[in-house]
């Protein structure tokens, strides 16, 4: 595979930048003019060059200003900085390797622009990692470092793999806290995680968004007296129930189900203007995915959540609390998220157009540990946060260690070197390492990369 086809994150490059991890002894532009990097700068997080307030000096003259970084150097012509007037102040262009444009940049003003090629003064490591990441097939799982993993002491990658847990809880929490300074319900943030948590990754959004249209408090009134209607909520919202002409295969009882589920939507909706609009159907993804993923399903076993039984039906919070501080926290949470769907139908149905053969609907308990850890973890950690109750922070920990480790696309990567997650704190850790370090080659980032490319 060539290399423009799997090219060098630019983050790998803002971060040898940043950590000047090069030999800086003898850096010269292409024109043979000497380099001294006084100072970096700062990354930009906004508009305009990667870096700002940078201080180097090329050929005896001394600049401060902006450093623009790309791959090679025609990256400042397709990215049309050299018509860009807030590119003028770009004191240094950094490139990864040398082009047909290398030498020849000019800013906005007519300026020529001073260049330095990384390549040449990278250490031999980091050569051989650039060269493995440019050069393996897109679809091979192994990790960068995979080479050389068992050169790193087992202590430095648990060690590693804990911190990068506690990160991962952090940014999870975290962006929960934002949600809930701009509108403070738990509850209402609960429903949406729990929603998107059923949709999977593809649906996920989607989930979310039904959950934030969907009022708590009808839901639950509709769950107490007819269940139907409750799906029917749900289910118009979404979107998802079938036209009378989208039915042309469907056996009378199917048929007749969806007519009903339209016909207590339309009464919905005119008893309750203030209902938010159906989603769009097409927001939904069915391509390859398992029936039992199917989204109508999937809605079906929340609206089980807000029905009686259910863990949103009534003050959940409090359930959770219980639960979470329970002699056996985990399997308390799982009787609390074993949510069947409400109604017979779903037994034999995966979707509103045709039957299919008899089956359990209910939630799976692997699902069930996916929701705790990535739903009822963080609203438990924001709730910790929020009443300074460090005992409850201590208490989603020690359930995550309970939790087993679970096996996916992320978590076989590591265990193909021999690092098998014991419990589900280990394997967020090693979710976080690799969506945010090998993901991106961020080795520099990341104490097992850094470990490997100094020894």
């Amino acid at each position: 595979m060539s290399a423009e086809k799997r090219p060098v994150p630019e983050a790998l490059l803002h971060d040898l930048w940043r950590r000047q991890h090069f030999d800086t002894g003898a850096l010269r532009t292409p024109g043979d003019r000497p380099v001294t990097v006084r100072a970096p700068g700062c990354p930009n997080t906004d508009a305009g060059p990667d870096f700002c307030q940078a201080h180097v000096r090329v050929g005896g003259q001394a600049w401060r200003g902006d450093v623009e970084i790309h791959r090679a150097s025609s990256g400042w012509f397709d990215h049309d900085h050299h018509r860009d007037a807030r590119y003028n102040a770009v004191a240094l262009h950094v490139t990864l390797y040398a082009d047909g444009w290398t030498g020849g940049l000019v800013r906005e003003d007519g300026s020529p622009l001073p260049e330095l090629v990384l390549a040449p003064h990278l250490t031999d490591p980091l050569r051989e990692l650039l060269h493995e990441f440019r050069t393996r097939p897109n679809d091979d799982r192994a990790l960068l470092c995979a080479p050389r993993w068992a050169e790193v002491p087992e202590a430095l990658r648990a060690d590693w793999v804990e911190k990068m847990a506690e990160e991962r809880l952090e940014a999870k929490k975290q962006r929960l806290v934002d949600r809930y300074f701009a509108a403070p319900d738990v509850e209402a943030l609960l429903q949406e995680r729990l929603f998107a948590g059923l949709g999977y990754a593809k649906n996920d959004d989607a989930m979310g968004d039904l959950a934030r249209r969907v009022p708590q408090a009808l839901a639950r009134r509709l769950a107490a007296t007819d269940r139907r209607d409750l799906e029917a909520l749900l289910l118009g919202l979404a979107g998802l129930i079938p036209d009378p002409s989208d039915l042309p295969e469907a056996d009378r009882a199917t048929a007749d189900y969806a007519s009903s589920l339209a016909e207590r939507f339309e009464r919905l909706r005119n008893e309750h203007a203030a209902l938010a609009a159906p989603m769009e159907p097409a927001r939904w993804q069915f391509f390859r995915l398992r029936p039992a993923n199917f989204p109508p399903l999937r809605i079906a076993q929340a609206a089980a959540l807000l029905a009686p039984g259910g863990v949103l039906h009534q003050d959940p919070l409090g359930q959770l609390l219980d639960a979470v501080h329970s002699e056996k926290p985990a399997r308390a949470l799982r009787a609390l998220l074993e949510a069947t769907a409400p109604t017979n139908f779903w037994k034999t149905h995966f979707r509103l157009e045709k039957a299919t053969k008899e089956r359990d609907p209910s939630v799976g308990r692997r699902r069930r540990d996916t929701l705790i850890t990535n739903a009822v973890v963080p609203v438990l950690l924001l709730c910790a946060e929020q009443r300074g109750d460090d005992r409850l922070a201590a208490a989603v920990r020690a359930l995550l260690r309970d939790l087993p480790g679970g096996s996916d696309r992320v978590t076989r990567r590591f265990r193909a070197l021999g690092m098998r997650p014991e419990n589900a704190l280990e394997a967020q850790g090693q979710h976080q390492l690799y969506r945010t370090r090998c993901r991106e080659a961020r080795c520099l980032e990341c104490r097992i990369g850094q470990h490997v490319l100094e020894s």
